[in-house]
């Protein structure tokens, strides 16, 4: 039975990816921190291992006497590039998690870069498309040196460039923004950019299928990952609002006087046909489907008491700045 070590194992991707590889008949070891599994792992089959990535014994032990395939969830910069370098002889195959933001617009402006000024990208964004300037000054262009690293390595290495990643167990849970307002009995809800932006969502479990294929075809490459047609934040209130059975009042907003987790002036669409040609790929689900499951754990994990505060989530619940927005637009 081949075998398969996820570092950040326990995560949003991370089990889903664990669930995907036990199913597809892998040993599969899950890397945290904590060393817990979520709940439905362990009857899977799959081993929990207690290891800090940032400690390279441990790492090294997590991994034992060898791995067909590793995922790293968490992989960030150059440093963690290099580390998963050396595993090399000790390890088949790498795919990391990277994203779609090292993308750069002809200019050389990538989503967080400076200035302010939003990149004009292609629609869709084929993987040949430049990117960030590697270095440590942002986090498009650390991530951008992470694939400098990996892809002039020695390992067979995949980038996945991810999107708007959602799913149960996410750090910051996007889709807060609608679930939050629903809970809370409001009906209005203000949408920058006249609800148009289209800012291309990934679901875990679509990730996860990606990274299936991946650790079946060992290659080194840069894939898109990201959900068939992609929604806009118009159809993202609908589709949240249809989870949870309550239909919001969109506000629609010129500009971007209020934001929201998905306000891009312009598209940001990534193209899924490398995937498609390569691997064979095909979506498993779409975010509307998809986004059921992660609105569930939303509202449970409100109701149990968590909250995102000191997060960029909570600026996205000001309900008295979205009331002053929706005031000037009336």
């Amino acid at each position: 039975m081949p075998r398969a070590v996820l570092i950040g194992g326990t995560g949003m991707i991370g089990r889903a990816a664990a669930r995907t590889l036990a199913g597809d008949g892998w040993e599969v070891v899950a890397v945290s921190r904590s060393g817990t599994l979520p709940d439905g792992l362990a009857e899977l089959g799959v081993e929990s291992v207690a290891a800090d990535r940032a400690d390279d014994a441990q790492l090294r032990a997590a991994i034992g006497a060898g791995a067909d395939f590793v995922l790293d969830t968490v992989a960030f910069d150059r440093g963690h590039g290099e580390q998963l370098n050396g595993l090399a002889g000790v390890v088949g195959s790498v795919a990391v998690v990277s994203s779609a933001s090292v993308y750069a617009d002809d200019d050389g402006r990538a989503l967080d870069g400076e200035g302010g000024e939003p990149p004009v990208m292609p629609v869709p964004i084929l993987e040949t498309q430049r990117t960030a300037e590697p270095g440590d000054a942002t986090y498009s262009t650390r991530k951008a040196e992470l694939e400098q690293t990996l892809l002039e390595g020695p390992l067979d290495a995949t980038l996945l460039r991810a999107c708007a990643i959602h799913g149960p167990g996410a750090q910051l849970p996007r889709e807060l923004f609608f679930v939050k307002r629903i809970l809370d009995g409001r009906k209005q809800v203000a949408l920058a950019w006249n609800g148009e932006s289209r800012f291309h969502t990934t679901s875990v479990a679509n990730l996860a299928e990606l990274i299936r294929l991946v650790a079946a075809q060992p290659g080194v490459r840069l894939l898109n990952a990201g959900d068939p047609d992609p929604p806009s934040t118009l159809e993202i209130c609908g589709a949240v609002g249809a989870a949870l059975d309550q239909e919001l009042e969109p506000v629609l907003l010129p500009d971007g006087s209020f934001g929201n987790p998905w306000a891009v002036p312009r598209p940001f669409v990534v193209s899924m046909e490398a995937a498609e040609r390569e691997l064979g790929y095909r979506p498993v689900t779409t975010y509307p489907e998809a986004v059921r499951v992660t609105c569930a754990w939303i509202v449970a994990e409100l109701e149990g008491g968590r909250t995102w505060d000191g997060t960029y989530l909570a600026d996205t619940l000001d309900y008295a700045a979205e009331d002053e927005a929706i005031g000037a637009r009336a």
